[in-house]
């Protein structure tokens, strides 16, 4: 018998388990894709903005030093249009370090399995799919495909926005179509990024760009559904004309560093993040609209926060599947879910029209938040990941 079943063994799930294994209880990690699947270059194209909060919870887990290619956000830079309405955040405003760092998600899960290869009290099942959830007793149990049963006291479920082990328990989730595609692309350019992340505002929604390492920049530009596939269509030439409009030519001369990727983006919102003996996180419990690129670090605090919570009753020797345990997962992630999902619904909402009276209303927000160091410094913690009520795993570097 584990300690602990998770499922899903993506940039959330491979971190849990290595948690909840560094704190001398057993795992088993399952996931459907096998990791070399999941380390292929076309499996996935985005890069992952990991905020600093999120980077001192992968020190604390001895990923950080095994991360190849992280290049540091120094700065970044919001725009709405070309209306000159901006504000502009530079990291020693709010500390010594910088902002986050762009990793690429397949450099990322390189470290993690790394991590996770070194604890013997991981188990991992992959490629094997869920066929059946009971978590009706006092032990979660989960069968696989190939008839394999595991039971544990505790079950995590980290397997994605479109999570079928939610629906196995009978958590249902709040879906919003955007009508909105992400096309997600690596430029390489001949003028230096300095650590510069753009955030645009446009019509058909946000276009980022990311700085990457080799001097190279991720592009996330959200277009409406049938744009974007349009564009997903046009030869490299008449692609890059197009990303030269959006981004300006302070980058030079520009080249495609790789295929092109497209994401409908939804928000996805489990009504509820716990079940008997069982607990969403990441993507399960909520799929945010990248807007501010957030996504994986909601999924880093959850790790943290539910991984003091079961360690803290272990040790105790307490039942670490108990309703108490969960409960208190739930009420701590309750508000910063809430009010990050809202955030980033909202701000897409507001700036993804050209309607003039919401165009002044966000033009004359943007000046005056660039102009009051108070509030940006806020703003600047908040994009850190540093605010709010932080589990130890968060305090590392903090305190």
């Amino acid at each position: 018998m584990q300690d602990v079943v998770i499922i899903g063994s993506g940039l959330v799930g491979s971190a849990m388990a290595i948690a909840l294994a560094r704190g001398g209880l057993r795992v088993a990690l399952i996931d459907a894709a096998s990791q070399n699947a999941r380390l292929e270059s076309a499996y996935d194209g985005r890069t992952a903005a990991i905020a600093y909060g999120s980077r001192c919870v992968l020190e604390a887990l001895e990923v950080w030093p095994d991360i190849a290619h992280a290049e540091p956000i120094d700065d970044i830079r919001v725009c709405d249009q070309d209306t000159g309405a901006y504000v502009h955040y530079h990291y020693k405003d709010a500390g010594e370090e910088p902002f986050g760092h762009i990793i690429e998600n397949r450099h990322l899960r390189q470290a993690l399995y790394g991590q996770l290869a070194r604890y013997d009290a991981i188990t991992l099942h992959a490629p094997a799919k869920v066929t059946a959830v009971n978590n009706d007793g006092a032990l979660a149990q989960v069968t696989l495909d190939n008839g394999t049963q595991l039971k544990a006291p505790l079950l995590l479920v980290a397997d994605g926005k479109m999570s079928a082990t939610r629906d196995m328990l009978g958590i249902k989730a709040n879906i919003s179509e955007y009508g909105q595609t992400a096309i997600v692309c690596t430029i390489a350019h001949s003028a230096p990024h300095h650590g510069l992340a753009v955030e645009r505002f446009l019509p058909a929604g946000p276009f980022a760009l990311l700085p990457m390492s080799e001097q190279r920049t991720n592009i996330v530009w959200t277009e409406r559904d049938a744009v974007a596939q349009r564009m997903l269509q046009l030869d490299e030439t008449a692609l890059l004309q197009e990303i030269r409009k959006r981004a300006g030519e302070h980058l030079g001369e520009l080249s495609l560093a790789g295929p092109r990727f497209a994401y409908p983006l939804k928000l996805i919102r489990a009504e509820r993040s716990i079940a008997p003996r069982a607990a969403l996180i990441g993507d399960a419990a909520h799929a945010i609209h990248p807007i501010a690129g957030q996504g994986v670090n909601l999924g880093y605090r959850d790790v943290a926060a539910i991984a003091e919570l079961i360690l803290a009753r272990a040790r105790l020797g307490l039942d670490i599947g108990a309703d108490a345990l969960l409960n208190d997962y739930a009420r701590w992630r309750r508000f910063d879910v809430a009010s990050m999902a809202a955030a980033t619904h909202g701000l897409n909402l507001l700036f993804s029209n050209d309607i003039l009276p919401l165009r002044l209303l966000r033009d004359a927000g943007l000046n005056g938040v660039n102009q009051v160091m108070p509030l940006k410094q806020f703003f600047m913690r908040h994009a850190m990941g540093m605010v709010g009520d932080l589990p130890t795993l968060m305090q590392k570097e903090a305190s």
